[in-house]
């Protein structure tokens, strides 16, 4: 059998949860509060891509909270401290995607390994992983933390395939960021693109294995692709 891994922000868990937060704690207009997530999450991305190509790792929680103070500063918000921790704290309680349980339920049963590989530092994937009540179902919450960078980094992939024990040809990544599957193919993985909003894939990078539109898609697809003598 296969070890899946599963992206967690955006694949397994909905960031729409960090918009909410917001909403709620800044108490500005709905416009304001699009824009200063927008900016907290390409921001977020764009610092764990400088980190990873300057060579100097940073945990992912530290990568967020930047992310998040440049987002304030550039709309010149200034919430007071409390606020600011309870918004930062949003990306601990997201909620789960419709099926998410049961996906992951539904490959062990299948005799899969099912694991989270994600940038999260390993505080980080284990309070929502608890809080989104998914970690029951999960047999280890594997972070990009142990290859010391962040995903689409070879390393990344490469240091969960050894973790796991298994040939990184052996080993699926799932994941809704079009990006982190091209790099987990580059790398070496299969992979399932979870693509929810119908969007072309990448330009860089390996295509996946298999293209779904949603997490219950996932087991079969996997079987399907397992089945293909290629």
């Amino acid at each position: 059998m296969a070890a899946i891994c599963f992206d967690m922000y955006g694949t397994l868990c909905d960031t729409a949860s960090v918009t909410r937060a917001l909403r709620r704690e800044l108490d500005v207009a709905d416009a304001l509060v699009d824009a200063v997530e927008s900016t907290w999450r390409s921001r977020q991305l764009r610092y764990s891509y400088q980190l990873a190509l300057m060579e100097s790792y940073r945990p992912f929680w530290s990568v967020t909270r930047d992310a998040l103070d440049f987002a304030l500063d550039r709309y010149d918000l200034a919430p007071d401290a409390g606020t600011r921790e309870r918004v930062l704290g949003s990306y601990e309680e997201l909620e789960p995607f419709p099926g998410a349980t049961e996906t992951l339920e539904s490959l062990s049963a299948d005799g899969h390994a099912v694991t989270v590989l994600s940038n999260g530092n390993p505080e980080m994937l284990s309070t929502l992983a608890g809080n989104a009540g998914i970690d029951g179902a999960l047999d280890a919450l594997l972070s990009a933390d142990a290859a010391g960078t962040f995903k689409p980094a070879p390393a990344v992939y490469e240091t969960a395939a050894a973790e796991l024990g298994e040939p990184i040809g052996d080993c699926w990544l799932v994941s809704g960021n079009a990006w982190d599957v091209a790099g987990a193919g580059s790398a070496g993985m299969e992979t399932v693109w979870v693509n929810r909003a119908n969007d072309p894939f990448e330009r860089i990078g390996t295509e996946p294995t298999a293209t779904v539109g949603t997490l219950a898609e996932v087991p079969e697809a996997v079987a399907a692709a397992r089945d293909d003598p290629r």
